[in-house]
């Protein structure tokens, strides 16, 4: 027992008030004011709001902590005008832990963070603070539309004299491939900056700049003009020098790109952190087909315009030399190329992404018998006293820049990618041939026992790295393609599994191995009418390659012909029936041509073989459904969960057995669409599971909706719960590759002309960025609320929560089927100190956890969780709605890297906030869930 129950006689009241009664908000409030006069705000302020917890009436929190917030505000102004924003931050941090800031409090945190650079943090103060056209918002719409006029990957430099003729047809081919990229990555947002120096034209090639750019608004150009003809090496240092973003391409006006060249150069330089730039293979106009390797080869090393650098690497060697020797256009670019090669690595790549154009007064139309002939490009030495003089400035440079490296690496400061450290010496080649360099092709910098040692380690990113850049480097070096192709369709990165596969199908197309992996890769892509006849040419190769048999057995089925599919899967079988993965197939192809005893027999044949078998045990419980065994098939398909819990065939065949068990059938399926009228999805239910299953249904009935299409889908589960009433899928539709069908849905709703996909069948994951989506939030949103055998129950669980705490803080920890590729686990520590930072600051606050890993609520066992088990007996197939409706339904969230949590947070109109872990930053970061991709 206390030794001192009460307060000595004469303690303030408050006090005494207390003593008898620590629930008492009237004493609390009476300390608050003591606290005021005493001077000391920040206590008041949290004495109020202690009192405020208790009697409820935040109006009078409001008035009674507005002054010392109001004083706290001001005085931190003062200070950032004083040039102290940090103690600003200092002053104002202990008053926003004690109430989430609101009005002058996040007026004035959002300034001090807007200074110190914290910019998100200043956008959201600034929405908290509702002060709308303040200085502050003001600042914070100059910051944002800098960035996106300045947030760009990087720049292309044009440099152009007298080319009215041709300077359109180069910046289209820039918009061209700049669209391409955006699509390639699925980022909408990603800029390319262009930059034409205009060298003193006297025709009208600046004019016409400014027409086009006038009439592409959405591409970023900028024109320079020269007053005076300054040469082409001139003006790529200038335009360089006002270029924006990281790497910088060079372009002739007279030449142009093809749509894969940024594709192809950003992303090696992406994936090849150690490589200073990037060169590709050209198209020499008319004369490609004729001229000799020796001289391609020359010319594609020296050649700036299929060239990618970085621009550090680029402010490194010092652009492209000025010099009156050099000057006009005499082995700028040799020397250029000489000097960039001397320090860094390259990455080379054999795919011709730039076409030269050969114009009467250019170099290599010049040397055009020459680069035809049987001539060597060093073969034509001269001692011009200028090209004495251009060598003699070439190795005063490579001296210089030398000498500068050895700086840099003794002393430190560089950040770019590492210097070679020994260079190629030799003298450069004369520069009255075409531009050439004795130099040899980019070294390589990662070899394939780098990548192999790397995918040991378990560093799949490093790994593709080093494969690219091996296969870049070496094209004929098939293992490296073979690998990377491997280990790219590992990671689901399927467009480079592709390319990689494509490639060795090429350097050996009398092997019928390349063939059936490439084929494979087209089947698991969606591809099957590519896929077949690669598979076809493999078996006419090797008629024994039961892969290949198999591979061509799915094909024909998923391209309609079911029946010729099923003999291909039978052929199969014959040469190997003890597979059980073909005896699985063939179970499939037996139940889809109306025989349910055989496709029994078949998936009883594949468990046997291989009783953990998906596929298997799918196949089974299939054929037992259409046998009219729902008690068995129901069984199966939970066997086939404990196989594979993460594919979603089994799960929504479950839980639509046990939901129409409890409720019975859903709605009565609407009408068909007409001719021209239907789009169809009918692997909804099959991929993903449910929250996945959502955000396809929804992306594809917004799609639907804008272009007048009627969708038609199988049994799903928004049937039961949301009441669809949706037309099951009619006769069979061609199918779309599932990237070509995302691409297409996406680009309509962005509003870019694309190809309608009506009569067609559509799948995809749809997750993306989600920035598309959002104009159309509303509706989306309308597509999800419960159904009638599903609103009471919702509403009770809610009304459960809300009883329980006045602030729902959720979080979503999920782990049983993750942990691999892109579905990693965030640590619970990050979720702890995100809680740790915002917890004191809630009104009531109440933790709820959802997971299916009990084990994770005793890291959190301080804020008492609540978990669904706790608001809900569970609905048999549906046990996660619990879950999932407190997460469309918290005040705050932070969710895991998955789709389950991403999509309630989609539907969540009530949270101020939305967290994600961020791998690169280790922690839970802030984010819009209708600006977001759905994995990161």
């Amino acid at each position: 027992m206390a030794r001192d129950a009460t307060p000595p006689e004469g303690a303030p009241f408050h006090r005494r008030a207390l003593a008898n009664d620590p629930a008492d908000p009237v004493a609390w409030q009476h300390a608050a004011h003591a606290a005021r006069a005493a001077g000391d705000g920040l206590r008041a302020i949290a004495l109020f709001v202690r009192a405020a917890r208790l009697h409820g009436d935040v109006e009078a929190l409001g008035r009674q902590i507005g002054e010392p917030l109001s004083v706290a505000a001001s005085q931190a102004l003062a200070r950032v005008q004083d040039g102290a924003a940090d103690a600003a931050a200092t002053l104002l941090e202990p008053f926003a832990r004690l109430v989430p800031p609101q009005g002058s409090l996040a007026r004035a945190l959002g300034i001090v963070r807007l200074v110190q650079g914290r910019d998100a943090e200043a956008e959201r103060l600034h929405a908290d603070a509702g002060s709308g056209d303040c200085g502050l918002g003001v600042a914070l719409r100059g910051i944002a539309r800098h960035k996106a006029d300045t947030d760009v990957l990087g720049t292309v430099v044009i440099p152009a004299h007298r080319m009215e003729d041709t300077i359109e047809r180069a910046l289209d081919s820039v918009a061209a491939a700049a669209r391409v990229y955006r699509e390639t990555v699925r980022d909408p947002r990603a800029q390319i900056h262009v930059c034409v120096v205009d060298d003193a034209s006297p025709d009208e090639t600046a004019s016409r700049v400014l027409r086009w750019a006038r009439a592409h608004p959405e591409q970023s150009v900028a024109l320079i003009a020269n007053n005076r003809n300054q040469g082409a090496g001139r003006s790529r240092n200038i335009g360089a020098a006002a270029g924006l973003g990281r790497y910088i391409w060079f372009l002739d006006a007279d030449d142009y790109f093809f749509e894969r060249h940024f594709v192809l150069t950003a992303t090696a330089l992406d994936h090849t952190p150690d490589a200073g730039f990037v060169r590709t293979g050209m198209q020499f106009d008319s004369i490609d087909h004729e001229i000799t390797p020796a001289w391609r080869e020359a010319s594609e090393l020296s050649y700036p315009c299929n060239l990618c650098v970085r621009r550090v690497c680029h402010d490194m060697i010092g652009g492209f030399p000025e010099e009156a020797p050099f000057h006009p256009a005499v082995a700028d670019d040799v020397a250029y190329g000489r000097a960039l090669h001397s320090l860094f690595g390259g990455v080379r790549i054999a795919e011709k992404t730039v076409h030269y154009t050969m114009r009467a007064d250019n170099a290599l139309s010049r040397q055009r018998q020459t680069m035809t002939s049987g001539a060597k490009p060093t073969e034509q030495v001269t001692s011009d006293p200028r090209f004495v003089a251009i060598e003699i400035l070439t190795q005063r440079r490579i001296h210089a820049l030398k000498a500068r490296r050895d700086a840099l690496l003794r002393d430190g400061g560089w950040t770019g990618p590492p210097f070679l450290r020994a260079e190629p010496e030799g003298p450069l080649p004369a520069p009255a041939t075409a531009p050439s360099e004795t130099w040899d092709a980019p070294r390589a910098i990662d070899l394939l026992a780098v990548a192999k040692e790397a995918i040991q380690a378990g560093q799949p990113d490093r790994a593709v790295a080093a494969l690219t850049r091996a296969a870049a480097e070496d094209p004929g070096r098939t293992e490296a393609w073979f690998e990377l192709g491997l280990l790219a369709h590992r990671l689901r990165r399927d467009r480079l599994a592709l390319t990689a596969f494509r490639a060795v199908t090429c350097l050996h197309p009398g092997a019928a191995a390349a063939w059936c992996n490439l084929g494979s890769m087209l089947v698991d892509t969606d591809a099957p009418a590519q896929a077949a006849p690669r598979l076809r040419r493999a078996l006419a190769l090797q008629p024994g390659l039961i892969n290949a048999q198999h591979l061509l057995g799915r094909a024909n089925r998923r391209l309609g012909q079911g029946r010729q599919g099923a003999r291909e899967l039978e052929r199969a079988l014959r040469l190997d029936p003890m597979r059980p993965d073909l005896n699985a197939d063939c179970a499939e192809a037996a139940l889809a041509l109306g025989d349910s005893a055989g496709a029994v027999e078949h998936a009883r044949r594949a468990l046997r073989l291989s009783p953990g078998l998906y596929g298997g045990h799918a196949a089974l419980a299939a054929a037992l459904e259409s046998l009219g065994r729902p008690d068995a098939a129901l069984v199966a398909w939970e066997w086939a969960i404990r196989c594979n819990p993460g594919f979603g065939e089994a799960f929504t065949r479950r839980a639509l057995s046990l939901l129409t068990r409890r409720w019975g059938p859903p709605p009565a399926p609407a009408p068909a669409g007409g001719p021209g009228r239907r789009l169809a999805s009918t692997v909804l239910g099959r991929n993903g599971r449910f929250a996945n299953q959502l955000l396809q249904y929804g992306v594809l009935r917004l799609y639907a909706a804008r272009h007048g299409l009627t969708l038609e889908v199988p049994p799903w589960l928004g049937r039961h719960l949301y009441d669809h009433d949706d037309p099951l899928p009619g006769p069979a539709l061609p199918r779309v590759a599932e990237a070509e069908g995302e691409a297409a849905v996406t680009a309509s709703l962005r509003g870019e002309p694309a190809t309608v996909l009506a009569d067609h069948d559509v799948s995809g994951y749809f997750c993306g960025d989600t920035t598309p989506l959002a104009p159309f939030k509303e509706e989306f949103r309308a597509l999800f609320t419960p159904g009638r055998h599903l609103q009471s129950h919702a509403d009770a669980l809610l009304g459960r929560l809300r009883d329980a705490g006045r602030t729902v803080v959720a979080l979503h920890l999920r782990r049983g089927d993750f942990g691999w590729g892109r579905f990693w686990i965030a640590p619970a520590s990050w979720y702890r100190h995100w809680l740790e930072t915002v917890w004191s600051t809630l009104d009531r606050p109440l933790l709820f956890i959802a997971t299916d890993d009990p084990a994770q609520l005793r890291e959190f066992a301080a804020y008492r969780p609540v978990t669904a088990g706790d608001l809900a007996e569970p609905i048999a197939g549906a046990e996660f709605f619990t879950d999932f409706h407190v997460l469309c339904h918290a005040d705050r969230v932070a969710i895991s890297n998955s789709s389950f949590s991403f999509v309630a947070t989609m539907l969540n109109r009530n949270a101020s906030e939305f967290r994600r872990p961020d791998p690169a930053r280790r922690a839970l970061v802030p984010y819009n869930p209708w600006a977001a991709p759905v994995l990161i």
